[in-house]
């Protein structure tokens, strides 16, 4: 009930009671607020603030500091953005680090997916593979451009495999296109495998599919995958 009632007062007050809380003397307010800033301290957080990551550490201050001297929206606005840069960066790290480029001889046995095994043998050196898993975003662009740029010109095909992309951001989506252009340009086709929903609807609203890489040459599994490689290079 305390809540409901605190809500119902805060909408009076922005509704027309506004001229009455301007009696309030300053002092009270002040006394108020100062109260509920000791009560939202986190001290558990303050306590370990050597133990957290020295980014996160870095912000808080920053946002402290903004709060202080500077104003509060200002701060959480500056909180917000360098809290997500941060993010950006550490997720494009963690999935930078679990995508590979290698050709299929290559690859360590724990590095192949499942389904990829029965493909090692046949193709070797002839097939690069590149796993991508997590989001394709501006935070891992660079990184998904110089592994592309790594690959030998002796290959004749690279498989992408999208099955662990939940979204492609627009970054993402000229990256992807640009290393397809490079990889044409050097006569080594690129083939999908595991790609849908929201990665798929973008590459065919920007003409990636079929304009650049043809729906023939999307599969949905590695089984179809290696059906099409017997016959493709066999020819």
């Amino acid at each position: 009930m305390s809540g409901v009632i605190a809500g119902l007062l805060l909408a009076a007050i922005l509704l027309g009671l506004g001229q009455l809380v301007g009696h309030i003397p300053n002092a009270v307010l002040a006394g108020i607020l100062i109260t509920v800033g000791i009560g939202i301290i986190d001290y558990k957080g303050i306590r370990h603030l050597r133990h957290i990551p020295r980014p996160e550490a870095v912000i808080m201050f920053i946002v402290l500091g903004l709060t202080v001297f500077v104003d509060l929206l200002v701060a959480v606005a500056a909180g917000m953005v360098l809290s997500s840069l941060v993010f950006m960066i550490k997720a494009s790290e963690i999935v930078e680090g679990k995508s590979s480029t290698q050709s299929l001889k290559d690859f360590h046995k724990e590095d192949l997916w499942e389904d990829e095994r029965g493909l090692v043998n046949k193709l070797g050196e002839k097939v690069y593979i590149k796993h991508i898993e997590g989001p394709l975003f501006f935070g891992m662009v660079s990184g998904f451009q110089s592994l592309i740029l790594s690959i030998p010109s002796t290959v004749r095909i690279v498989i992408i495999r999208m099955d662990k992309v939940p979204y492609v951001d627009q970054s993402g989506l000229y990256a992807m296109e640009e290393a397809i252009l490079n990889l044409k340009q050097r006569n080594i086709d690129v083939l999908f495998v595991g790609i849908s929903g929201q990665p798929k609807d973008m590459f065919m609203k920007i003409g990636i599919i079929p304009e650049l890489v043809s729906k023939e040459k999307c599969f949905e599994n590695a089984g179809d995958l290696e059906r099409y490689l017997d016959t493709g290079l066999d020819d």
